[in-house]
């Protein structure tokens, strides 16, 4: 957001209209669609309406759409990232990926991303992708930016707090996919499932505990390994012999298979899982 924004004077109404107006003008500029696209409903329609779509699919399936993206948007003008302010980059991100809409293809993200980078990654990168299936009966096409540039550090976070939701007995019911075939263990290396039905054994036992939360996280990524420390809190009832809130650390080891961190080997010493 531009400082201008950030101006205390300016009413939430007056900061919409400087938007609209951006958006109003690089539409203009550019070539941009400014109108709002509304969300497609697929209805039930007739049998044979039905029908027509799956053959529309079926279509799609055996002969996909060769042309770019940027060839079934028209070529629009999308202006460089780089001549534009933060509050435009707001507005070209808006118009893009309406454009983007209006013929079925979305992009999504999964982690906070910078708009400066989606735009870049979309009028740089995801318009000379093939357009595929983009609206065979109906059907929206969906990118996943992650796929392309995946945020290792937050999807470490994840698996982190998955792993010690479930062995605190938080609201994770199961371990995280993340875990790699052979994980060490009390210096053995063990299958997976010998390390989950470990962690399950240590959940069962201690069913008076609680997860509270991670409170800190430091990530060391070099290549194709990671190490992770997590200082998290958890609380004891009266059935540990120590009631009461504790809060402690864990260690998480990681070995990067299929462009993604598994879990290789995890420590933590207060639980006795070593």
């Amino acid at each position: 957001m531009s400082k201008k924004e950030n101006n205390p004077k300016k009413t939430r109404d007056e900061i919409k209209f400087d938007r609209e107006l951006n958006k109003l003008k690089l539409s203009a500029e550019h070539g941009l669609p400014y109108s709002e696209k509304k969300d497609r409903e697929i209805l039930s329609g007739t049998e044979e309406d039905f029908l027509e779509r799956m053959k529309e699919v079926e279509d799609a399936i055996a002969n996909p759409d060769k042309r770019e993206i940027n060839e079934l948007l028209g070529f629009p003008n999308f202006p460089k990232g780089g001549t534009l302010s933060d509050s435009e980059i707001s507005a070209a991100l808006e118009l893009a990926n309406m454009a983007l809409a209006d013929k079925n293809i979305v992009l999504d993200v999964i982690h906070p991303t910078p708009e400066r980078e989606l735009y870049r990654f979309i009028t740089e990168e995801l318009i000379h992708k093939g357009s595929g299936m983009a609206g065979a009966g109906g059907m929206t096409m969906h990118f996943i930016y992650e796929e392309f540039y995946p945020n290792h550090t937050e999807d470490i976070k994840e698996v982190i707090t998955d792993v010690l939701h479930f062995i605190c007995r938080g609201h994770k019911g199961s371990l995280p996919w993340r875990i790699d075939n052979k994980v060490q263990l009390y210096g053995e290396l063990i299958s997976e499932e010998e390390f989950k039905a470990v962690l399950s054994d240590h959940r069962h036992v201690f069913q008076g505990m609680n997860f509270i939360g991670v409170d800190s996280f430091k990530i060391n990524i070099k290549k194709r390994t990671a190490h992770a420390k997590a200082k998290f809190r958890c609380y004891l009832d009266k059935s540990s012999g120590q009631p009461g809130e504790i809060s402690t650390d864990a260690e998480f080891y990681f070995v990067l298979a299929e462009d993604s961190f598994w879990l290789r080997r995890l420590v933590i010493a207060h639980f006795g899982i070593e």
